[in-house]
Order: structure tokens, then sequence, then C-alpha cells
């Protein structure tokens, strides 16, 4: 299945192909993987919202991401502590993702404003 990956904060998409995709996460493939972070926004091909994970493993052209949980309403209160980032570390080290307090872009928007790296 074909999807974007990107950074939380929606700076770049890269396009990618997940494999293996399951409950709790899936493998994807790229050969843009050099320039993701640890936690990433993926988002498949008819998806109009994001699934949100973390990298656990990344060689050249592969990588493992574990999906995570959207963020609980309380934890929406740790927003003045870093409101120019999505990511925030919770009391137990897990990121709360505050992707329900922007409206994210789906795949259809995404591919209408993919621009493909210069090779």
């Amino acid at each position: 299945m074909q999807a974007f990956v990107s950074d939380a904060n929606d700076t770049f998409n890269i396009k990618c192909i997940i494999r293996d995709i399951s409950g709790t996460g899936c493998m994807i493939i790229t050969s843009q993987l050099h320039e993701l972070p640890d936690f990433v926004q993926l988002i498949p091909e008819r998806f109009d919202q994001p699934l949100w994970g973390k990298i656990m493993w990344r060689n050249d052209k592969m990588a493992g991401i574990s999906f995570l949980s959207r963020a609980s309403k309380e934890s929406l209160s740790l927003l003045h502590d870093c409101p120019s980032s999505a990511i925030c570390e919770g009391d137990d080290d897990e990121p709360l993702l505050l992707g329900n307090t922007v409206r994210p872009m789906s795949y259809a928007e995404r591919l209408a404003s993919y621009v493909p790296p210069k090779k």
C-alpha cells in the first residue's frame, strides 16, 4: 500500500510503501529513511487521518514503525509547556501526540502538493 510519512510538524512528506501492517505497527520502504525523525505520522492511501508512530528500527531502505495511541484529553493540558511542538514527553516518558489539536492533511491532499525529491 502506498503512503506518505512525515515528521510530527508536517515539515516534509516522503512517499513510501507499507508492508507487513498489523494493529500495532508496520514496515515501510523508502529511499529517504535518513531524513525521518524517530516519531512520525504515517498517512496510508485513502486515509484522511494519520497513524502516529515511532520508528523502532531502520536500515538503508526499510524501517519498522510501532503505532502510538493518541493523547488523552488530560494530557493536552501540557500544550502550554510546548506550544511550538507536536510532541512532548509525558510523565511516563511516552510521547504525547497532539494530533487532535490541528487538522492533519489527508493522503489526497499530500499527493496533490507532493514534489518528488531531486536526484
